[in-house]
């Protein structure tokens, strides 16, 4: 449970956004005044938000992922979506279950396949380990 800073009611944590540096976790406003604020927020100040909206959306570096890049990826990377599809069917079925990170026990992860032909061999990683995990390939020349 925890006190709101701004409508001073006692809540459980559900009812508050997560934010990694706050001392527990979540952030000092529940979601109703979080987002109270934010709409308030936005309508002070539409026509600047509006303008860095329109500027943000067309920076070249920015992707978007379209269902045709999609598709083309797909198509270009059979056995990889064949892959990643059957741990998504596995999970959602039940006949697999996430795990924690296999090194710092994180809960937060992702399904890592070192050999795409054997698609339900895993190792859980978080992002984190994930990143460094396929950096570490890379520089063996591995290619997952």
């Amino acid at each position: 449970m925890k006190v709101c800073k701004r409508c001073n009611l006692k809540k459980p944590l559900a009812d508050y956004y997560r934010h990694p540096m706050m001392g527990d976790g979540h952030l000092n406003f529940c979601k109703e005044c979080t987002k109270e604020r934010v709409t308030r927020h936005r309508a002070a100040n539409i026509k600047r938000i509006r303008k860095y909206d329109v500027e943000r959306h067309q920076q070249p570096k920015r992707k978007r992922y379209s269902r045709q890049r999609v598709t083309e990826w797909r198509k270009q990377n059979p056995e990889k979506y064949r892959a990643h599809a059957a741990v998504a069917y596995a999970l959602r079925t039940g006949k697999m279950r996430r795990r924690s990170c296999e090194v710092c026990r994180s809960k937060r992860t992702h399904a890592h396949h070192d050999d795409y032909s054997k698609p339900l061999a895993v190792l859980w990683l978080c992002a984190e380990h994930h990143s460094a995990r396929h950096k570490m390939l890379n520089a063996k020349g591995c290619k997952p």
